[in-house]
């Protein structure tokens, strides 16, 4: 039998675990849920990519979508027409990286612009910044870096997949020299440039000049990143 979990928002959610897998007893279950649920503000259901044919019994019952992932589609319906519903996420995160061996910075050029700019590129899944900007280098140059701190936080309303783009650019420390692309669907040069050429260039976007002049200044614009006690599990911080 289906069963619900109830949240601290006073909504309820159908337990996945006991989803059936005919799609008329799933018909009959939720049913039977919409009646015992009377007073709810919320009611959600996780619907596993094996289990979409029970799509179209929701929305038939008045369920949304609300978000997906590859593996599932979450939908909701209003039991209260005042309720609150939560944004689902609406941007994405991206590192950057400056990278500078004395006075040559760490560069790229993709198929999409004339000039260079900085290595970097979106986080996937559950991927801290450290890890998404040392694979991200790795990836586009080859060069293998150590995050040192954050000198510029940029929010860009209109990102690549018409969500925000929360993009971090941080301070690197490079670990070798040797140049290889491993994107190279996207990245067709990758070298090390005098910083000054390219803060000079008339190719360089302002925003990518502006970071690295700020990551050349240093001081207090830069966060580090600090080991503290923290009651969320694999969660960063920088002050």
């Amino acid at each position: 039998m289906m069963r619900v979990l109830e949240d601290k928002y006073n909504g309820v959610t159908v337990d996945c675990a006991t989803l059936p897998d005919e799609k008329a007893d799933f018909y009959e279950g939720m049913a039977r849920i919409l009646e015992e649920v009377k007073g709810k503000k919320l009611l959600w259901v996780k619907i596993p990519l094996e289990k979409s044919a029970f799509i179209p019994v929701l929305t038939g019952l008045g369920f949304e979508f609300h978000h997906c992932r590859s593996s599932y589609l979450m939908l909701l319906k209003r039991l209260d027409e005042q309720a609150i519903v939560p944004t689902a996420q609406n941007y994405v995160v991206g590192v950057g990286a400056v990278v500078l061996d004395g006075r040559e910075l760490l560069v790229v050029r993709d198929r999409f612009s004339e000039g260079y700019k900085l290595p970097g590129g979106h986080a996937d899944n559950n991927e801290s910044l450290k890890e998404a900007l040392c694979r991200e280098v790795r990836e586009e140059t080859g060069v293998e870096v150590e995050l040192e701190s954050i000198v510029n936080l940029g929010h860009f309303a209109r990102g690549q997949f018409g969500e925000s783009c929360v993009y971090v650019v941080c301070r690197a420390q490079a670990r070798s020299r040797e140049i290889a692309i491993h994107d190279s669907e996207e990245i067709v040069e990758a070298r090390w440039l005098d910083v000054e050429a390219f803060l000079s260039s008339e190719h360089t976007n302002n925003y990518n000049r502006s970071v690295v002049a700020a990551a050349l200044k240093g001081g207090d614009q830069q966060l580090v990143e600090q080991h503290i006690a923290l009651k969320v599990q694999g969660a960063e911080v920088f002050f």
